[in-house]
């Protein structure tokens, strides 16, 4: 939902922007009675206009969500920051507020003399794309450049940049093949004659501008569907997700959405190949055939997970073993605490092993450098951080405490996490008060009494527990445990 809206938003601030001086020459430079001298000369330059146009607006806006990806946005705080600034910008398209901060400047009028058209035209394209080298006729592309920034997802910039490339882009080519002729010109005239176009057009800005605040103010609490069930425990890596049938052996889903059993338990993916534990082995196999290419003897082996350099395995609650691939050495020790100390399943990125470890005092998220042996936390709480996936960059894992259960996002390095999906707490609380009572208001701040956790559904307990990321989407396990004692496991997916 929330990147739908954002590129409607971007899409229509494009739009929008064709209606400055710029977008004004560039009819006429391409048109085939201008600077392109003949029709297909034009449709050669719309198209390499266009290009232009989706290059700069993904320089922009992506280059400014990884910005902010380095800056470690996407916590609460930053997307409360681009609500604000959407409904800002919002209020401001409605009224008609005249832009400001503007951007007075042209884009260079001798390239379409001195250069090829075509490439004039590209070169052209690229500055509008950018959005900030010429006039600005809306407040919607500062309010998407904060945004882009607060959130701090690139691949999320990189489709507001092509939404707002398309955007400029589109009236130019609409209008510069047919520019000399009745409509064409009866279009062009409107455009510069009729004032209450440019209005409605930042009126159409102003209610998406409103709808990207909504989004955004609702996008912690988005809704999880269910990527399948039963299952648990799934893990993924490019097009593949594997995942858990209780009872059953793993199952296999390959990117053109085919489903295989797997001869094993405990299935993980990485470096391209997909994995399973048969007893005391671990076996590697092309996701293709499922014929093994690789195996390792690893006795009492739990949990387990692989990249292309190392693979580590869990024994028990207390040990993590690893060994290079290539058996440069033995099998080894890498993490061994003493009960009541727990760790959790591992993650792997190349040599960068993560995982949860747990105690009496807390529990932390932890990094370890296979190669080097070097070790640092990356989060750290007195509530429970369980069950880390890492694609390398981001780190998604479970944060749960009596306040509630959050599925949370974030980079390796920064610790300002996304909340992608809430639920409410595994233990449930009494109401608060006696019977035919209400809660006092003495002594607290204001006179108002904190708000209180929520409560699960009667007769329902939730449990957010293992995690897998992909370039699309979080997952995550949910048991669920109904009236009776039942449980049930499904796989969650959540939109990045």
């Amino acid at each position: 939902m929330l990147s739908a809206v954002l590129i409607a938003a971007a899409l229509a601030a494009g739009v929008t922007g064709a209606w400055s001086p710029c977008g004004f020459s560039m009819v006429e430079t391409l048109a085939p009675a201008g600077y392109a001298g003949r029709l297909r000369t034009t449709l050669v330059a719309c198209a390499t206009f266009t290009l232009g146009a989706l290059a700069g607006g993904v320089a922009t806006f992506g280059g400014l969500a990884l910005l902010g990806e380095a800056l470690g946005a996407g916590g609460a705080t930053a997307t409360a920051v681009a609500a604000v600034v959407a409904v800002a910008a919002a209020v401001g398209e409605a009224r008609g507020v005249r832009i400001a901060p503007q951007v007075r400047r042209q884009v260079p009028e001798s390239w379409r003399r001195v250069l090829p058209v075509p490439l004039a035209a590209g070169l052209y394209g690229v500055l509008l794309g950018l959005g900030f080298t010429t006039f600005i006729l809306t407040f919607a592309v500062w309010a998407l450049a904060a945004v882009s920034v607060a959130l701090g997802d690139p691949v999320l910039g990189a489709l507001i940049g092509l939404a707002f490339g398309a955007g400029r882009a589109l009236p130019v080519i609409a209008l510069a093949p047919v520019a000399e002729t009745d409509r064409g010109n009866a279009a062009h005239a409107a455009m510069a004659e009729r004032p209450s176009i440019l209005r409605g057009l930042r009126a159409a800005d102003a209610v998406a501008l409103a709808a990207c605040a909504l989004a955004i103010g609702a996008a912690p609490a988005e809704a999880a569907t269910i990527a399948v069930a039963p299952a648990t425990d799934p893990a993924a890596d490019g097009g593949l997700v594997v995942w858990q049938v209780s009872g059953e052996s793993g199952r296999l889903r390959r990117a053109d959405g085919t489903v295989a059993a797997l001869p094993g338990r405990d299935p993980v993916v990485g470096a391209g190949l997909v994995g399973w534990r048969d007893a005391g082995r671990l076996l590697l196999a092309a996701p293709s055939t499922l014929t093994p290419v690789d195996g390792f003897d690893a006795p009492g082996a739990g949990r387990f997970a692989f990249s292309a350099e190392w693979v580590v395995w869990r024994v028990g609650q207390t040990t993590l073993m690893a060994q290079p691939r290539n058996r440069s050495r033995p099998p080894h020790a890498v993490v061994r605490v003493s009960a009541p100390e727990q760790v959790g399943r591992p993650s792997l990125a190349g040599a960068r092993l993560i995982f949860h470890r747990a105690g009496r005092s807390g529990s932390q998220i932890v990094l370890l450098d296979l190669a080097s042996g070097a070790q640092r936390v990356l989060r750290r709480s007195n509530a429970q951080l369980l069950n880390p996936a890492t694609d390398g960059r981001a780190l998604l894992y479970v944060r749960s405490s009596a306040l509630g259960q959050e599925l949370r996002l974030g980079t390796l390095d920064a610790d300002a996490d996304r909340v992608l999906y809430r639920a409410a707490p595994t233990a449930r609380r009494d109401t608060g008060v006696e019977p035919g009572r209400a809660r006092h208001r003495a002594g607290y701040p204001g006179g108002r009494a904190p708000r209180l956790a929520p409560r699960p559904r009667d007769g329902i307990t939730d449990t957010l527990w293992s995690t897998a990321l992909s370039a699309e989407a979080a997952y995550v396990t949910r048991l669920r445990r109904g009236a009776g004692g039942a449980t049930s496991a499904v796989v969650l997916r959540v939109e990045r």
